[in-house]
């Protein structure tokens, strides 16, 4: 997740420069097109990939990293799950603990609460 997401920040750093060069190189009089409002296309597509990936990179790629924590500090007890006692004190995980909860054993694993996590980037 963590190359995914270095990834994503280095192409949306270079993409600007990549499409410039690219409308120079391959278009003549390319900047007289981009102003002349003739040909939109690439400079609109480019705002909609950098829109995309500035969206993906804050909303969906949380750090694994920063989950760990999370869920190491919902863990009071150290057992390496989650209690429905540990997570009362966060109200939207007490709410959905029975719903990722996927074997019912009243406890949460780690990969039960990365599920979680990741939800909430969904919603």
């Amino acid at each position: 997740m963590k190359t995914i997401r270095i990834t994503a920040a280095v192409i949306s750093v270079f993409a600007p420069f990549l499409m410039v060069g690219f409308l120079l190189w391959e278009m003549p009089n390319a900047l007289y097109h981009i102003t002349g409002g003739l040909d939109w296309t690439w400079p609109a597509m480019l705002g909609l990939m950098m829109i995309v990936l500035y969206y993906v990179m804050a909303v969906f790629m949380k750090e694994e990293e920063e989950i760990k924590a999370e869920f190491e500090s919902l863990d009071r007890d150290h057992d390496g799950y989650i209690s429905r006692d540990d997570a009362a004190g966060w109200k939207g995980l007490a709410l959905a603990f029975d719903r990722f909860d996927s074997d019912h054993d009243g406890r949460m694993s780690s990969a039960e609460f990365d599920e979680f996590e990741h939800s909430l980037a969904r919603s």
